[in-house]
């Protein structure tokens, strides 16, 4: 990784839960953390780009949204539960998020990142729901280890057309692994029908 590189995921840990307050905040941090020295102007045009980026660059998959309204459409409360930054909220309105969720809970909005127990009890009382009630999906075993460790019920999403380097084997940590989100349809309410269950 490049010097910037670096500096960027060190940083992220604290960019992810808030701890500057503003895009460029976030920014002048991880040119400090690379030893870059900055002025304003650099900053905002960083920030520019960066947000240019996040505006265009994003893509959901393509099962996502399907798959989130088919979910609701049989009852199921969905909440999406993102480790973010400052410049999160202007993709979240492109793609008009607010809408096919019910509720968004981003880590630098609740100073909290997976797999903090704290980001997915926000998650929960977004929507009222329980531990027991819920399915959280995530990418990331470690997530999902979150998670379960509260009481939910995980699903470890490792899609077919994932490109892992040769030899590399993902850990599933003991969680149900689905290839697509349209695995969740049906089951998702199974067997709890007083308290439809949150989806993450």
């Amino acid at each position: 990784p490049t010097t910037l590189g670096r500096a960027f995921d060190q940083t992220r840990p604290d960019r992810s839960v808030g701890a500057f307050a503003t895009e460029e905040e976030d920014t002048r941090a991880v040119l400090e953390a690379a030893g870059l020295t900055h002025d304003a102007e650099q900053i905002r045009e960083l920030v520019r780009i960066e947000r240019e980026f996040m505006t265009t660059g994003i893509r959901l998959f393509e099962d996502s949204i399907p798959t989130v309204r088919a979910l609701r459409a049989e009852g199921v409360r969905t909440v999406l539960v993102s480790n973010c930054s400052n410049n999160t909220r202007p993709v979240v309105a492109r793609l008009d998020l607010e809408r096919e969720f019910d509720a968004l809970i981003l880590s630098f909005e609740v100073g909290a990142r997976k797999p903090q127990p704290a980001i997915y009890r926000a998650a929960l009382d977004a929507v009222g729901s329980q531990a027991a009630d819920a399915i959280f999906v995530d990418d990331q075993a470690d997530y999902c280890d979150g998670a379960r460790a509260l009481g939910i019920d995980t699903r470890l999403i490792i899609r077919p057309d994932a490109h892992p380097p040769e030899g590399f084997a993902p850990s599933t940590n003991g969680h149900r692994v689905i290839t697509d989100l349209a695995a969740l349809l049906g089951s998702a309410s199974e067997g709890r029908e007083e308290r439809p269950p949150s989806h993450a």
